[in-house]
């Protein structure tokens, strides 16, 4: 008995190691700063020790390289460290912290004098002490959280958008005829400093009339330099159910053609890409058709009422 517990006691511990090793935050999750060549920049960062125990942290920096989607990648120290992180030094590159307390761990850029304007990037990362690490299958596993770090160098900047794409991300709407909600486009950084954009995905009908809107990229997600990025949007939830769908049907009706368009601001400029489909509100034409039915229906049953009324009236006379 007590061998078989033994692997389940083994894997609990595993499993609340990484807990504790994880019980840190870091602030803020990301960092804009500017300066110019030779010009050395000093912030900080906040370590907060959530843990019930004394913790000890090791700062450092690293590349990461950006996605189409959303969830950078990380490059290991040792396989590239060029560039912003070489900038980078840390006064107190080690730090302990008590028991839920928050310390300011403060660190340096200096950029040097031969680098092109523009935006450069790389990630603060604070981790856990080899104390806390984890040893399993030979591979160590240490708790490490990262703040994303954006410097803009001064001088000559090229801010540059192109809009890519724009769809409709869901084609069981248009294959039903109706109102396209999910939509997906993305975004081409062709200049040298980063660039959050924003605009609107609007709904037009066949007669001119805006029905519906929605504000894209709220969350104010960053396209860097040289970079292509991905970004979704949605109008409204999708109505779930019969009644559901007719309340969404009559509150942006349309039938016929529909354009929609994005438009996205660029600093000075401003894209457009658009795209017609055709919306039928089946729900609401079915819903309409029943309720002419029963009118009818009940039209013919009164008249016939009358009729036989006055048909009873006429013979007691």
């Amino acid at each position: 008995m007590l061998r078989r517990l033994i692997p389940f006691f083994c894997a609990v511990v595993l499993l609340w190691m990484p807990y504790r090793a994880l019980a840190f935050a870091i602030a803020p999750a990301t960092l804009n700063l500017s300066g110019k060549r030779g010009e050395t920049i000093e912030d900080s960062i906040a370590v907060i020790n959530d843990g019930s125990a004394e913790q000890t942290f090791t700062l450092g920096a690293l590349k990461f390289a950006p996605s189409e989607s959303s969830t950078p990648s990380f490059i290991p120290f040792e396989t590239d460290h060029s560039g912003l992180p070489e900038w980078i030094a840390f006064p107190i590159k080690t730090v302990t912290i008590p028991a839920s307390t928050k310390v300011d761990v403060p660190f340096a850029i200096t950029i040097p004098q031969d680098v092109p304007s523009g935006t450069v990037y790389a990630a603060i990362t604070v981790s856990a002490s080899k104390s806390n690490d984890i040893a399993t299958n030979g591979a160590t596993i240490s708790a490490k959280m990262a703040s994303l770090l954006f410097v803009t160098v001064e001088g000559e900047t090229i801010e540059r958008l192109a809009l890519l794409d724009f769809s409709a991300t869901s084609a069981t709407g248009l294959k039903s005829l109706e109102m396209a909600r999910s939509f997906g486009f993305r975004v081409q950084n062709q200049g040298n400093v980063t660039s959050v954009p924003i605009g609107t995905i609007t709904l037009v009908d066949a007669f001119g009339r805006t029905f519906a809107s929605q504000p894209i990229n709220e969350e104010h997600g960053r396209v860097l330099p040289m970079t292509t990025r991905s970004f979704s949007g949605s109008i409204g939830p999708n109505p779930v159910g019969f009644v559901e769908t007719v309340r969404s049907q009559i509150a942006n009706f349309a039938i016929g053609p529909v354009t929609a368009t994005l438009t996205v601001v660029a600093g000075t400029r401003t894209l457009t890409k658009s795209f017609v489909y055709w919306m039928v509100p089946l729900h609401l034409i079915l819903t309409a058709a029943m309720a002419v039915a029963i009118l009818l229906a009940l039209w013919k049953l009164l008249s016939h009422g009358r009729d036989r009324l006055g048909r009873i009236e006429t013979g007691s006379q």
